[in-house]
């Protein structure tokens, strides 16, 4: 049951107006950092790193107050973070159910060690997009089109940003509402929280291997994987150390659904009710855009992506109507089965 205790506000609008001067100064410092870091090390994509650098700019949006800091970490923060970091650790594992579920080929897992195999779905999302696109598998198509091994065009510099966004978008929306927004906060953290579990379920019962694997494997042999390919010819340690860093944070064969794709579908699905027109295009495009660079890229089908564009959807529906039943009917506009505020 609700109760009717006033909802507390995040310390980014209660701060006084010495505390909004010092969270400038600290955000612009913790900004810079981050570029800097980003510069020399490469674009962060492991989960702890993710994860520190949102603790950190936490802190600054918090003026530096480590108290209130702490709160903010431990009520709002803790359940995501701890689903993000057991969702790592079970998807390393996942596989190893789905492989005993049926009788699946081994296959090469590694571009450069040829002994890292893994079990998994091939054929079946193939046949998917060869039946849905009258004979021709989409990846297939765009790289024979499109992709020149070794050359950079401009399409392939767009496609490594959009990529790598995956790892820091999702995050990012959180500390803005967290920020501007906290009613809706709560709802979105579930909402990621659902898609990020039922996403893993399916992994764990489903092993499926992207385009880039069937094409190392013989399946698709015309196939590459235009991202990280596109990284090394680009050159550089930074670039090159964000691809080997990623890849021991992946369940390689965590290819159905995409949740690459799935995240910016929930970001729409979820933000439509609440944002204007101007913004709900961005939005669209970013979901093609994401799903156009994945295909493009080798890293998933078309029937990952609309696969992962389903899962989306559902989970925003099946959070707002249980926040929805909690408020015993439909939600107020910002409050989204949190009690209003008083005062």
């Amino acid at each position: 049951m609700i109760d009717a205790a006033p909802v507390r506000d995040s310390p980014w609008r209660s701060a006084s107006a010495a505390e909004r001067s010092r969270r400038r100064r600290l955000l612009l410092l913790v900004t810079v950092l981050f570029v800097g870091v980003t510069a020399v090390f490469g674009f962060p994509t492991g989960r702890e790193v993710i994860t520190g650098w949102v603790l950190l700019f936490l802190y600054a949006a918090c003026a530096g107050r480590f108290g209130v800091w702490w709160r903010v970490v431990v009520r709002d923060w803790v359940p995501l973070i701890a689903v993000l970091f057991l969702y790592d650790f079970l998807r390393g594992s996942a596989e190893h159910v789905g492989a005993r579920l049926a009788d699946l080929p081994t296959l090469q897992a590694d571009r450069l060690n040829t002994a890292f195999t893994a079990k998994a779905h091939v054929t079946e999302m193939i046949r998917f997009d060869d039946w849905l696109f009258g004979g021709h598998v989409p990846t297939v198509w765009l790289q024979q089109h499109f992709y020149d091994p070794g050359v950079v065009h401009w399409w392939d510099a767009v496609v490594v940003p959009v990529y790598f966004s995956h790892f820091v978008v999702s995050l990012g929306v959180a500390i803005a509402l967290w920020a501007v927004r906290y009613q809706l906060f709560r709802r979105y953290v579930w909402t990621f929280v659902a898609l990020t579990v039922i996403t893993l379920a399916t992994y764990a019962l489903f092993p499926a291997a992207p385009p880039w694997m069937a094409g190392l494997n013989d399946y698709l042999p015309e196939v590459a994987r235009t991202a990280s390919d596109t990284l090394k010819a680009m050159g550089g340690h930074t670039v090159n150390s964000a691809v080997e860093r990623g890849a021991a944070y992946s369940n390689r064969v965590a290819a159905m659904p995409s949740l690459h794709a799935g995240v910016p579908a929930m970001l729409l699905a979820f933000a439509w009710p609440h944002v204007r027109p101007l913004a709900r295009l961005g939005l669209a495009a970013y979901v093609l855009l994401m799903a156009g660079s994945l295909v493009y890229g080798g890293e998933h089908y078309v029937a990952d992506v609309l696969a992962g564009w389903l899962y989306a959807v559902l989970a925003v529906v099946a959070v707002r109507w249980w926040f929805s039943r909690r408020n015993g009917g439909s939600p107020p506009p910002e409050g989204e089965g949190l009690p209003v505020r008083t005062g």
